[in-house]
């Protein structure tokens, strides 16, 4: 009788012991493996570092760093009842990293090992829709207003913050990022001739300020002002040795189609395809077919503006594309002429 009660308190402590410990989760480990790449598919000329980034911050972890060859390799457990996104990237300063998911690698195979796609470097270079609210340059005399249309940008008082720009430009005349954000603010409030003055007053003030070019080429593409499009894009190649804004060879060619130009058109575009690997910007093979298509190239522009439905199978106006495609080389085609460039969104300054 002893015994048994003895058993049953045993057993008792063992059940009490179950209910207070936590759950074991069930995690598992993997070994992650990949590679570090540039734009080009080189390895990078210097060692990067591999990060994890997760919606929660318990999640996100510095990893390990790349080999020569841009290769790296990561033990990492996982836990596929963690209710938590994770991605890895790498970091180097300077450069923008593409990113791969890692929040449950191999729940159902636990497979030991797994190769992820690249992670690709990218040269990080300003944004030429943002603003730049650096006040490093400016006399103080221009810092107080400048600061307040940073505010009044940020709240949606774009009115406000144009006056507020205003004010600053009139103090710091030679300061290019007030006149780029005054330009931004103008092409914002639908002002196209403000906003261009502005821009241009900002390639004054520094005629290497490369966003204000970008944001000036894109201006003169949206009002059909090819020639000054066509003139401000070959500036901004002239001075961007590091082609740090490869899209301009883009808004070049939708210029000199505009000026009958076909064979510079042709070459612009063709330069852009060059330089866009991954693909970013699609509608450049639109463009290429709607360039061979005005040149009598039937075949070529079914098969480019083919391709761009494949890359981006929903664009805005891939029905009107769908219709010329279907209708190319005949009367009705006309009926169905999509612009060279995507229907517009609205402009993100802030």
């Amino acid at each position: 009788m002893l015994f048994t009660r003895v058993l049953a308190g045993a057993g008792l402590l063992s059940a009490t012991f179950l209910l207070i410990q936590p759950a074991c989760a069930d995690t598992y480990s993997v070994i992650l493996t990949g590679k570090v790449t540039m734009e080009d598919g080189s390895a990078p000329p210097f060692i990067a570092g591999i990060e994890r980034v997760c919606s929660d911050a318990q999640g996100s972890a510095p990893g390990p760093i790349t080999n020569k060859k841009g290769e790296y390799s990561w033990r990492m457990d996982f836990d596929p009842f963690m209710m938590r996104a994770c991605w890895i990237q790498a970091t180097y300063q300077g450069y923008i990293s593409t990113r791969q998911e890692v929040s449950a690698i191999n729940a159902t195979s636990h497979d030991p090992t797994f190769t992820l796609p690249n992670l690709v470097l990218s040269p990080a270079v300003p944004d030429p829709s943002v603003m730049n609210g650096s006040e490093s340059n400016l006399p103080g005399k221009a810092k107080t207003p400048f600061r307040e249309a940073m505010k009044a940008a940020e709240t949606g008082k774009l009115e406000e913050a144009g006056h507020d720009l205003e004010a600053a430009a009139a103090a710091a005349p030679k300061a290019p990022q007030v006149w780029h954000a005054l330009g931004l603010v103008d092409e914002k409030l639908e002002r196209p001739a403000d906003a261009r003055k502005a821009y241009e007053r900002a390639l004054e003030a520094d005629p290497k300020f490369l966003v204000a070019y970008v944001t000036l080429t894109r201006l003169c593409v949206k009002t059909n002002d090819w020639q000054c499009a066509s003139q401000t894009a070959d500036t901004l190649i002239k001075y961007d040795s590091k082609h740090y804004y490869p899209e301009v060879y883009l808004h070049k060619a939708v210029a000199l189609y505009g000026l009958k130009d076909l064979a510079g058109a042709e070459a612009s575009i063709e330069e852009a395809i060059r330089r866009d690997p991954a693909h970013k910007r699609p509608r450049e093979e639109y463009i290429l077919g709607r360039i061979l298509e005005a040149k009598g190239d039937t075949a070529g522009a079914r098969e480019h503006m083919s391709k761009y439905l494949e890359l981006e199978p929903a664009p805005a106006d891939g029905d009107l594309i769908r219709a010329h495609l279907q209708n190319m080389g005949k009367p009705e085609a006309k009926d169905t002429d999509p612009a060279l460039l995507a229907p517009s969104l609205p402009l993100e300054v802030f």
